[in-house]
């Protein structure tokens, strides 16, 4: 298995139709394949995330779960080991926000790819040598 940490805008970059490109399918892909590895807060980000489009009318009413849902079918593990005071460090050496250091912690300590679409978070992880995905 193939394990990578996946953030929330790859997410919603293929459970949106009009955010999906090549990257975001290719990330997809390896989900299907190999799973990955989530923080806890991921769930929250992709599910307000798929509210808004909903409300915003990018999607149909409903349709935000429903989508949401799809979710449970891959095998994407929710880490709930957090190591605080490395993210607090992460996040300050880097000018992340918490959540952000939290994926770049997830990451570190699982010595996993990171796939991102997010360009401070991307730059965080190749400052800690990170390897990020690339398809």
């Amino acid at each position: 298995m193939n394990l990578i940490v996946l953030d929330a805008s790859v997410t919603i970059g293929w459970l949106l139709d009009d955010e999906q490109d090549t990257f975001s399918l290719s990330v997809h892909r390896s989900v299907q394949a190999g799973g990955a590895v989530v923080p806890q807060h991921w769930r929250f980000e992709v599910a307000n995330s798929l509210l808004v489009a909903e409300r915003r009318g990018r999607l149909r009413r409903g349709e935000s779960m429903e989508r949401f849902h799809y979710l449970d079918d891959l095998m994407i593990e929710i880490d709930a080991d957090l190591a605080l005071d490395h993210t607090f460090s992460l996040a300050a050496d880097h000018d992340l926000t918490f959540y952000d250091a939290l994926y770049l912690e997830l990451t570190i300590r699982h010595n996993l790819p990171l796939a991102t679409l997010d360009n401070d978070l991307e730059s965080a992880a190749a400052a800690q040598g990170v390897e990020l995905f690339s398809s």
